[in-house]
């Protein structure tokens, strides 16, 4: 864009020093013209009054101009006297006569103008062709500054928008320290590409969730297969299997459509009010299904009513159950308590040494065993913390190294 600019500049500057030149050429050989006409006028009025005699006033006409100029000086018809140069073609459009009378003689002034001209014209071009070039200095500069305070951020914008992809949303343009329009527009862009950074990175967080999530209704899917296959075509064990496979797949189909609707329109869920006491049974009897070895204690009160949407406490329940699953001790124990307005879910496994980065994305502790635990490892905790934020209820972890971890979700007390 600025060599093009450039290119432009230059073809502009030649433009207007060549009109320059040729309006200044012509209004100076104008007034030149109108200069040597008057002057002319003035010396045969000069002549014309000092005339009396031809004979004793001859040298008055050392006032012709000789190489350009002649005077024809007739009575009636009769030519009396003639001076000047011979090489005037009197019948020239560019020859000027200038007539005048005195008595009975007729005074003719011939004037070769563009001799004339010629003769003055000189030096103005000298000064023209200067003023062009100065000129075109000014406008040369001026395209400069005009380049350097406007063309030149503009596209140093262009390319700085340029370098900025999904790999590197967080770059931002710094804002010149001038205010001005070129400002303006960078905090625009930057603002814009806030907006493009969240919206970004609200979908990279909802395809992850998404992701943990689907791998619940697959597992227990896959877990009841295999009992299936253990135990043979069992008809209690194959009915068991097709009513979880229709609650498995509906959630399956729940989770699709979240997925469209995100993509139209974000807004806060609507509050809703779920049966804890149902669904934490429910996924229990699940969870005792898939790891028979594993032994569930589970405490649950009836009719406890949380403030969340269905679908979402059984993501919360899934991810801490499955969580004390893959940390708890093969063959060991997991208590879930569920009362009023309150959740827990705690394993007895390793524990966890520094609880504080429990809950960020795609951390786990440093003593994890990888081959066990790697897959999936920081997401689900994540989740459940964002869903704290958008319910309002209070999340806690309690964990020491050897003793296990209990997570205990607390909704505000209902007002009666």
């Amino acid at each position: 864009m600025k060599k093009r600019f450039l290119a432009i500049l230059a073809v502009v500057i030649c433009f207007m020093g060549i009109v320059t030149f040729i309006l200044s050429y012509f209004t100076a050989k104008g007034s030149i013209e109108q200069l040597v006409l008057e002057r002319a006028n003035t010396r045969l009025s000069i002549m014309v009054q000092g005339f009396s005699n031809i004979a004793n006033d001859i040298d008055i006409y050392s006032y012709i101009n000789f190489p350009h100029e002649s005077i024809s000086i007739r009575k009636g018809s009769l030519s009396v006297f003639q001076y000047g140069t011979s090489r005037l073609d009197e019948n020239s459009p560019r020859v000027k006569k200038i007539e005048t009378q005195k008595g009975d003689y007729d005074f003719i002034l011939y004037v070769d103008l563009d001799a004339e001209v010629s003769g003055y014209i000189k030096p103005f071009r000298q000064i023209i062709a200067i003023t062009s070039i100065l000129y075109a200095v000014i406008f040369a500069v001026a395209g400069i500054i005009f380049i350097n305070t406007v063309v030149g951020p503009i596209s140093s914008l262009a390319a700085s928008m340029a370098k900025i992809t999904s790999q590197n949303l967080r770059e931002r343009i710094p804002v010149p320290r001038k205010k001005d329009e070129i400002s303006q527009l960078v905090e625009t862009f930057n603002s814009m590409l806030d907006e493009i950074e969240g919206a970004y990175n609200r979908l990279k967080t909802f395809v992850d969730d998404m992701t943990h999530d689907i791998v619940t209704p697959v597992q227990i899917l896959e877990g009841y297969r295999q009992l299936i296959e253990r135990h043979g075509k069992n008809e209690k064990i194959i009915d068991e299997y097709l009513d979880v496979s229709k609650i498995q797949l509906f959630r399956l189909k729940e989770m699709t459509t979240s997925l469209k609707a995100a993509f139209l329109v974000e807004k806060r869920r609507r509050v809703e009010f779920a049966d804890a006491s149902e669904i934490t049974s429910r996924n229990v009897a699940y969870y005792r299904k898939l790891y028979t070895s594993i032994h569930f204690d589970a405490f649950i009160e009836k009719e406890v009513m949380f403030p969340i949407e269905s679908m979402d406490l059984e993501r919360i329940e899934n991810i801490l159950i499955d969580n004390a699953v893959k940390y708890g001790d093969e063959g060991g124990r997991i208590e879930i308590r569920l009362k009023k307005n309150e959740l827990v879910v705690r394993d007895f496994g390793r524990g966890i040494t520094d609880p504080t980065f429990a809950f960020e994305k795609n951390r786990r502790d440093e003593n994890e065993d990888e081959k066990k635990h790697g897959e999936g490892a920081g997401i689900g905790l994540s989740i459940i913390k964002r869903f704290s934020e958008e319910y309002g209820f209070t999340l806690d972890l309690e964990s020491h190294a050897g003793d296990g971890c209990q997570f205990i979700i607390k909704f505000p007390e209902r007002k009666q």
